[in-house]
């Protein structure tokens, strides 16, 4: 079966990577062609679709002439390249290819892997109209009323060998050192962080704590706004920001690993720590919850979002060491060959589907 999977997103977050882990999963059944603005693809294109969250109505409308030009472009593309499936990762793409696909005979079947939430009312009846089945990735998503689905969740990306060790307390007994792994937007939670470090600071415990925030700054108003309140809060010297790291050493060095975040679908920084034997701090949020319940994790390590309440969470987490068999949980949940395995078979099925129809 030909499969085209693309994105039109140029950076390299969550969705992109499990992207690229798909198309290598496929790779050996079928015939995958990768087609997006990154290095990695089979067929790079330009960049046309900005990086930066759509946010507001107005950065919604100044995208509607980009997105005409896009259509256009990758209507041709799918004219020339006859995928039987269409495999997209975010909702830009699921619009632009679910529309381009209606134009083929026959129609390429389109999957849709959902990253976020299927939306609500119009938005989640649209995007079930465009997709022929979808992914699902976290038991506390449910997929578009009478879209196909699979629970298929996403895969660890882990450096080699066991989990690591935790960094070392600050001299003098201090906290070790705090760290938020993600995208610097509004949704990851970063200035709660800020808040609650603020909070540490004024505890003998945490004195010298400091805090790294780890990701790319997507929201470039945003990371202002975070800077000028790290500012008036006399914080300049206890955070850093590093911008973004690879995968495998996205926690390098990191004491206590923060999930501020205020919504979430499958959070995979958090499996990511977790699997390391990291001590961790989450927001009490629906993904956070499913995935240390799941895991048979301790639920103490959820917090409301309050930076005085995530303080004290983060203190409960430094004082108690990681259970080791949580980790090796987690590693089993979200192991790489589990991915690879049952998305082979969610797609062999789709392609029985396909070849029958063509028999039609």
């Amino acid at each position: 079966m030909k499969i085209l999977i693309p994105t039109l997103y140029d950076t390299h977050g969550g969705s992109t990577r499990v992207l690229l882990a798909a198309a290598e999963a496929l790779r050996g059944e079928h015939a995958v062609t990768v087609r997006a603005p990154i290095a990695e693809a089979d067929e790079p294109v330009r960049a046309l679709f900005p990086s930066q969250p759509l946010v507001g109505f107005r950065r919604k409308l100044a995208i509607l002439p980009r997105l005409g030009a896009i259509l256009w472009r990758e209507a041709a593309a799918l004219r020339r390249l006859r995928p039987d499936l269409i495999y997209v990762h975010d909702e830009p793409s699921l619009y632009v290819y679910g529309v381009a696909a209606e134009a083929l005979r026959p129609r390429p079947r389109l999957l849709w892997h959902l990253h976020a939430g299927a939306g609500q009312g119009g938005a989640a009846r649209l995007r079930a109209a465009l997709a022929d089945a979808c992914i699902v990735i976290s038991p506390h998503v449910a997929p578009p009323a009478g879209l196909p689905s699979r629970l298929i969740r996403n895969p660890l990306v882990l450096p080699p060998g066991g989990p690591l060790r935790p960094a070392e307390p600050a001299p003098g007994g201090g906290l070790p050192g705090l760290a938020v792994v993600g995208a610097v937007v509004p949704r990851k939670g970063q200035d709660l962080a800020v808040e609650a470090l603020a909070h540490l600071r004024g505890l003998d415990a945490g004195a010298t704590t400091h805090l790294t925030l780890i990701g790319p700054e997507l929201d470039p108003a945003f990371a202002a706004r975070l800077r000028t309140r790290i500012a008036e809060l006399g914080l300049a010297a206890a955070v850093t920001f590093t911008g973004e790291r690879g995968p495998a050493e996205a926690f390098s060095g990191v004491g206590v690993a923060l999930f501020p975040s205020g919504a979430e679908t499958q959070p995979l920084a958090l499996a990511e720590a977790l699997a390391r034997g990291l001590p961790v701090a989450a927001t009490d949020i629906p993904a956070h919850r499913t995935m240390l319940v799941e895991a048979g994790a301790d639920t103490a390590l959820l917090s409301p979002r309050e930076p005085e309440a995530l303080a004290q969470t983060i203190l409960r987490a430094a004082a108690r060491p990681p259970d080791p068999a949580l980790a090796s949980r987690i590693r089993t949940l979200y192991d790489p060959a589990r991915f690879d395995a049952e998305l082979r078979g969610y797609v062999a099925r789709i392609a029985r589907d396909v070849a029958a129809s063509s028999r039609l």
